[in-house]
């Protein structure tokens, strides 16, 4: 097979970015324990020949994940190293990587020889370069266990399995039983990078969609608080005319009140003329008294 095929799988990956997945998933888990804490990250994957499985154990001294300051400055390698490389050699311990192929699994624990073998500024250097970023102590220990992956791999080749780093199928059939053979190792190694990198792309996707759920949440909110402000506004126009009706019509209750006052004091007073004119013409009915009726009889004195 000549290098024109392999370059030309190498650019089909590239295009895809590994992004054919066979109902693959990716989880993480970070249980602490008396020895330390454990930071494992599982991938699975299948596909119709059955399941694959590859768990990524590191353990460190202490949970430094969380506390560990952020990374701000440049995006290289050396400026990375000189943020996270004390925390990360003072509290990394081992890592454990188990691979699970149709049912049989083995597993390893690499203890040294990985800064040898892949080294750390290489590494995060050729990881930057293809477009990966670092901002936290936790990203910086995932991305330099990920060598021990890589270094396990190269060791048991009966391992490999494209299905599990997700490259997908080719016409180029030859090459492609060449990479299950594990007879291809740099493409191998090529498409376990770029599978790094898809998920990295992923992550930045994800949070992405998350920000913009997040904006869309604090647009309807704005609307919504416009909408009861305006509501408020309407509310407190309905109160204003709510008062002025009810100034008219207490208005209007006195107003009628006078008018009930004013018609009976009216109808009193015709009263009180008939009962004068009543006694005017009852008065010239009645004939003079005589002067005799208008002596006064003087009382009798009884004397004892």
């Amino acid at each position: 097979m000549n290098g024109k095929i392999e370059m030309r799988i190498l650019s089909l990956l590239t295009v895809l970015g590994i992004a054919i997945f066979f109902g693959s998933q990716a989880n993480s888990e970070t249980p602490e324990n008396s020895e330390g804490f454990t930071s494992i990250e599982k991938t699975e994957a299948t596909n119709n020949s059955g399941k694959f499985s590859l768990t990524e154990m590191t353990k460190l001294r202490e949970n430094v994940i969380s506390t560990a300051e952020n990374h701000t400055g440049p995006q290289t390698a050396q400026a990375l190293m000189k943020t996270f490389d004390k925390i990360y050699n003072h509290n990394y311990l081992t890592t454990t990587v188990t691979v699970t192929v149709y049912r049989k699994t083995d597993s390893g624990t690499i203890l040294k020889n990985v800064d040898a073998r892949y080294p750390r500024a290489a590494w995060l250097q050729l990881l930057l370069d293809n477009g990966i970023t670092i901002e936290n102590f936790g990203e910086y220990a995932s991305y330099l266990s990920k060598r021990y992956t890589l270094a396990f791999l190269k060791d048991n080749s009966n391992l490999r399995n494209p299905v599990m780093i997700h490259i997908p199928p080719t016409d180029d059939w030859e090459t492609y039983q060449r990479i299950i053979k594990g007879n291809n190792w740099e493409l191998y190694k090529a498409a376990f990078i770029y599978k790094l990198v898809n998920r990295h792309i992923e992550k930045i996707r994800e949070a992405a969609e998350r920000a913009e759920r997040r904006k869309e949440k604090v647009e309807q909110g704005k609307e919504q608080a416009e909408r009861a402000k305006v509501l408020a506004e309407q509310a407190k126009e309905r109160a204003e005319q709510a008062k002025v009706l009810a100034e008219r019509a207490k208005n209007r209750s006195n107003s009628q009140q006078l008018e009930n006052v004013r018609k009976q004091l009216e109808n009193a007073r015709k009263q009180i003329e008939h009962l004068q004119e009543t006694l005017e013409r009852l008065k010239k009915s009645m004939p003079p008294q005589s002067p005799k009726q208008n002596m006064k009889k003087k009382p009798s004195t009884i004397q004892i």
